[in-house]
Parts: C-alpha cells; structure tokens; sequence
C-alpha cells in the first residue's frame, strides 16, 4: 500500500476480516493497527494494541491521548504527527514513549497514513504501531556505557552478537591506530592479532565466552603500524530480558610496560641464577681444594708435636712452639669448619641434601642433646633447660637438627659472656614444637636485624667474636627442609630469642 493511494473504507473493512488470521505474526512481530474515522471519531483496535497498553477490551481507546499514558510532551508530539500527515497528505513516522500504571516505560514506533474515500479526500486515519521497547533499552544502555568508555584511558569496544565492531571509544584509536571506519563490522581479531599471538588464548576466550560469556587475561596484539603491544582483556557477554546475547563489551588496557619489566625481570633472575650457581661450583671446588691442604697442615702440626717430646729442645722454645701450634690448630679448625659449612651451602641449594629422617621421641631426643651440649668447653656455666610439653613422636633428621641446636646454643653462650646462663625451652602447641634459646648477651643492632639469615653477614657488634657468618643461614635452610620455621627477637645490650617451628 502506497502513501499516494491510501485507505478507503471498503478496503479497511477487506482488512479488517484479516486480523484473525494475522493475529500470530502481529504478536510475533510486536506490531498492531488501529483506524480513526473523522466522522465518528470511532476508534478500531487490533488485538495487539491491548496487550501493548495492558489493558481490557472495553477500554476507550478513542480516549488514549486524553489518559495518562503519554506525557504531554509526548502527546503534544502525537497531535504534531497527526498535523502532519493530514497536511501533507502522506505517510510520516515518530517514536514516543509510554508510560504504564506501575511506573514501567515502553517504547514505539507509530507510523501514519491518510485513510480516504472514493472521491480522494481524508475521511481518517489508519496507524501502525509497533513496539521497540527492547531496542530502545539496549540503545539507552549502549549510550550509557559509551558514555563511561569515553571517560575512561582503557580501550573500550562493543560488539554485535558474531563479534563484528559496531562502537569503540577514543582511546581506542589513539593506542592502537585505527579509524571506527576502517573497523566498524570487522571481526577485531582480524586485524589485531598477528604470528606471535597465541593461539592457546585465542581457543580459550573462545571456550570461556561460551561457557560462561566472560574472559579477563593477556593477550599479544598487534596495532595498525605493526608493533606489538600486551592488553589485559576484560569481556563481558550483555542479554536481553529474555537471555537473547545483544552485545560484547571489551575493556582492554595496555600492560605492554608491564610485560617488559617482567621479561627483564625475568632474564635478570636467570642470569642471577646462573651466577649463583657458577658461584656456588667455584665456591664447592676451593673448598674441597682447601681439605686436603688444611687436613695436612694438621696432621703435620700433630707429627711436630710429637716430634717434640723426643727432641733435646729449650724449655722456653718448647712453651713458644706449643703457643703458636695451638693458634695453627685453631685456625686450622676454623678454615675447615669454614670449608665444610660453604659445602653444606651448596649442597643445601643444589638440593643434593636428603633428610635421613626417623621417628624419635622429642623429649628423649632433646634431653640427650642438652646432656651433651649444656656446658661448652671453656664455661663456667650451664644451659637452663627446660621441657614444658608433652612428649610427642617426631619424624626428624638428628643429625641435621643436633648441628643446628648446637650452633644456635653456642651462639648463646659465645655471646653473653660474663653474664647468666642462657636457657632452653622447648613448648608445644597446634600441633608444633617450639624451641626457644635465649640469652642475655650483646644482642644486635636494628639496622642489621633484616640480614642476619644472608651469607657470610655478621653484625656489626659481633665481629670481635669468631665466627664465618654461615652458621643462622644454614641452620634456617635445614629448619624450613623440616617444615618448620626460625625467627629471632632481639635488642641491642639486651640479649637475644631465637625460636625454631617444628611441626609433628
């Protein structure tokens, strides 16, 4: 039907006697018809029209710009249209919107066209409304979060439903270089992605929008002059109120900055890595070069020794040898402990020390070592031991757990000279030991509390007594391969606790 020739009445009625056989695809399609006659100002709905406005059929529909319905600025659009198409004598459209009894808003589309009679004059109207509610929510929403995506320095991009572009924002022309012309009903990822994007990402948010209509990871890209660029996606599958996929939305933002300080990070690390472990062979080599030099050098101060009981030497040559073969002795000693503890180091890194494991009872274990360890050569006092817990079978290296006792426990005594005894407390809770070593010796300073666990560091009140610095370093690596933990709280002149974790 053309404007130009439009209705008359016996055709209106012919169209009429359709509306039953028409009423599915009118409900279908979310369209219905009226028709106004001058005359009568008698109004004719089709079944549509009260399902759209919710209402029953005794409504007078003749009325409807009278009620409530429209605004009167919508109303006033109405009367506008209506001008229109009897003045202009042909078809014209508009939209308008409703407003239902219980606040809800519904949208549509009225198109208009002039009813006449044989003779070619206006006798009418007939109309066509269809309802666009659900287009225009989308629309509105859209709008909205177009609105956001422009405020925002992230890329933002919308997609239709087969992932065609259909909106981006600024920011997206501005990172990655392309006009919304050269994009708008593109599938992105024909441009965006190039050789090194991986395909294992690409198969995922493939996978992760089906299943669950969202992604959020990394992806290499690639903008319009070639280079590479890293954007964490964010993407979000947009329904209708009937579950109807409408939309994509991507919130991308560029984390290339990121991803080179991580690979350079990364390569530092490895390098790092690899240096220690150079170190580390160096370090095992001197150091089993070093045995077989010391244990000779010993063993030579020893033969020397008895060498002396039979030779016609002076008295006082004898007392000066003795003085300083006790000197090399000591320092002999001290080289190999030295030797031995940077091979336990090693070892200890390169994951080569197995705990020779065995269940033991603590307490026995515990009393055992404090018999043999209570009273250091050279002191005058005696550890303070006490056992506050219930004795419990414990899976331990004894070994392993004897030479880190007996470390923190020297420590103690080598550091609290001339003052009380230290003690040893052992405690049992949540399934944990805990053993507890204090004294009341120089204890350390501050500033070198957060190095005390590093290799070779000694504090720098500490470095009158003798020690290599390895001794805490490794005692907390053979504690942590047990599954336990070492802390220390200590102050300055004010002595020092050192509390090892041991679970059961």
């Amino acid at each position: 039907m053309n404007s130009r020739s439009g209705f008359n009445l016996k055709s209106f009625d012919s169209f009429e006697s359709q509306q039953k056989r028409l009423h599915l695809l009118s409900k279908a399609a979310e369209i219905g018809d009226w028709c106004y006659t001058f005359s009568t100002n008698f109004t004719v709905w089709s079944e549509y029209l009260y399902q759209f406005y919710e209402v029953s059929k005794d409504f007078e529909c003749s009325h409807l710009l009278e009620s409530t319905y429209y605004s009167e600025s919508e109303k006033e659009k109405m009367r506008a249209l209506i001008a229109q198409v009897t003045t202009n004598r042909e078809e014209h459209s508009g939209e308008f919107l409703v407003n239902m009894p219980d606040g809800r808003v519904k949208w549509h589309t009225t198109t208009l066209y002039p009813m006449r009679d044989t003779g070619g004059d206006i006798i009418g109207l007939y109309g066509v409304l269809q309802n666009i509610s659900t287009r225009k929510k989308n629309e509105l929403e859209l709008q909205r979060m177009a609105y956001v995506a422009e405020k925002t320095n992230g890329i933002v991009m919308i997609t239709d439903p087969e992932r065609k572009i259909i909106w981006i924002n600024h920011s997206f022309e501005e990172i990655l270089g392309y006009k919304a012309e050269e994009v708008m009903g593109i599938d992105p990822a024909a441009f965006l992605q190039g050789p090194e994007t991986s395909r294992a990402t690409i198969q995922e948010i493939a996978r992760s929008l089906k299943s669950t209509g969202t992604f959020s990871g990394e992806i290499l890209n690639y903008t319009k002059n070639g280079d590479k660029i890293w954007l964490y996606l964010n993407i979000a599958a947009v329904y209708d109120d009937t579950g109807k996929l409408i939309n994509y939305v991507a919130v991308e933002n560029d984390i290339t900055l990121i991803k080179i300080a991580e690979q350079r990070l990364q390569k530092a690390m490895e390098k790092e890595r690899e240096l220690n472990r150079f170190k580390t062979q160096f370090v095992s080599l001197a150091s089993h070069q070093f045995r077989t030099p010391l244990a000779t050098i010993r063993s030579s101060i020893d033969l020397l020794d008895l060498k002396m009981e039979s030779a016609h030497l002076g008295t006082d040559f004898i007392a000066l040898f003795r003085k300083h073969k006790a000197i090399m002795a000591e320092e002999t000693t001290r080289m190999t402990e030295l030797m031995e503890n940077i091979l336990d180091i090693g070892r200890i890194d390169e994951g080569k020390i197995e705990l020779s494991k065995k269940d033991v009872s603590f307490k026995q274990f515990m009393d055992t070592f404090v018999a043999a360890n209570a009273e250091p050569n050279g002191q005058q006092r005696k550890l303070d031991y006490r056992f506050n817990a219930p004795d419990q079978i414990i899976s331990i290296d004894e070994i392993l757990l004897r030479n880190v006792l007996r470390n923190i426990v020297s420590n103690a005594f080598k550091y609290s000279e001339e003052k009380p005894s230290p003690n040893l407390n052992v405690n049992f809770q949540d399934d944990t030991f805990y053993i507890t070593i204090r004294d009341q010796g120089i204890g350390i300073p501050e500033k070198d509390q957060s190095f005390l666990f590093q290799s070779f560091f000694r504090a720098s009140n500490a470095k009158i007594f003798p020690g290599s610095g390895l001794g805490l370093m490794i005692a907390k690596k053979l504690i942590v391969l047990h599954g336990g933990d070492i802390s220390f709280e200590s102050q300055l002149d004010n002595g020092c606790t050192v509390t090892i974790q041991l679970p059961i």
